[in-house]
């Protein structure tokens, strides 16, 4: 073989290899996130909610785990019990929320009916049944609780806001520890997966329809912006909102003027990313089969990231807890992080 022939081969197989390094995930210097515990459950970890105390995970068919933060003991819920006696099982259980003010928790339980289940948490040792509540909870996508000053009805005096996205709308409802005053209000984008809510603006992720940014006082439109793929959840960070966006990744909106939001970048995440959580100058992003992705935001505007972690395998949710990350792995349970 002539030897001009074999350099030009060689050329091309280096150009090859150089190709394929580009696709892989960039150098990491560190790794800023070291593992601390793996906490084996029972079913799918879909959600998580953490208060002072306890981490609350939401396990589809294996009902709901409640971990202790100071040892990581994990208390295994199927079934409560109700002030009366009864007995009531949980079936599918997909979201979680708790008013830990208040002592309460609200379940998404989708067994049979899709219901939301109040739970009295006031006694550590004995969590109370209270009742289930229905209409418009149909295909809940994302669930939030938490406490408000005392507003006045003629029902009685509310104490927490359960809000909600369910039955392709978001709904914003009071309860008092015994009564649902349902659809305080509404805002119908046509389809609702996610919410974010700040003192004067409510954020609604609407999957393909993008984001959709209403009015809080009197829940009119003010803006909205097209992104690629499904926008299923969203966090803020001063004037800039994080959108995961199942097969397109992370987007990056400047939402500075709410009626004309403005793409600044995409991240695209492998797998599919379908949550996310802020604390301080970092982001985190759960994407499915492409596991985490931790990013800078000390400039908001430019995420930047810093590791793309896929030892966790599949992973449903993320959140942070003070200086660590509480990962949903499908296939691993409970994962706790160590942030460097």
């Amino acid at each position: 073989m002539p030897k001009s022939y074999m350099i030009v081969i060689a050329i091309i197989a280096v150009l090859m290899l150089s190709s394929c390094a580009k696709r892989n995930t960039e150098y990491q210097e560190e790794d800023w996130l070291t593992l601390e515990r793996a906490l084996p459950i029972v079913g799918n970890p879909l959600d998580i909610k953490i208060d002072d105390n306890y981490i609350y995970v939401a396990q589809d068919q294996g009902g709901i785990s409640r971990i202790n933060r100071s040892n990581y003991q994990v208390n295994w819920i199927t079934e409560f019990w109700a002030s009366d006696g009864s007995q009531k099982v949980l079936g599918r259980i997909k979201k979680i929320a708790v008013v830990p003010e208040r002592k309460f928790m609200f379940l998404v339980d989708t067994e049979a009916t899709d219901a939301i289940r109040a739970i009295d948490i006031s006694d550590d040792d004995s969590l109370i049944y209270v009742h289930d509540f229905t209409g418009g909870t149909g295909n809940i996508k994302d669930l939030d609780g938490f406490t408000i000053v005392d507003v006045p009805f003629a029902q009685g005096t509310y104490k927490m806001v359960c809000a909600y996205c369910g039955s392709n709308s978001f709904r914003y409802d009071y309860y008092d520890g015994t009564i649902f005053n349902n659809n305080v209000f509404t805002v119908s984008p046509g389809i609702a997966s996610g919410f974010k809510l700040t003192d004067n603006y409510i954020y609604v992720t609407a999957e393909q329809l993008g984001l959709y940014i209403y009015d809080r006082n009197d829940r009119h439109l003010v803006g909205k912006i097209h992104l690629n793929g499904e926008a299923q959840k969203v966090e803020l960070c001063g004037n800039v909102a994080y959108v995961a966006s199942r097969q397109s990744g992370l987007h990056t909106v400047d939402v500075y003027n709410p009626a004309a939001p403005v793409l600044l970048s995409t991240f695209d995440t492998s797998g599919y990313a379908t949550s996310l959580a802020i604390s301080g100058n970092k982001l985190a992003v759960s994407s499915g089969g492409g596991g985490v992705y931790l990013f800078d935001i000390s400039i908001p505007s430019q995420p930047k990231l810093i590791q793309h972690l896929t030892s966790c395998g599949y992973t449903n949710t993320v959140k942070f807890m003070d200086d660590r990350l509480v990962v949903g792995a499908r296939d691993q349970g409970i994962l706790i992080y160590k942030i460097k």
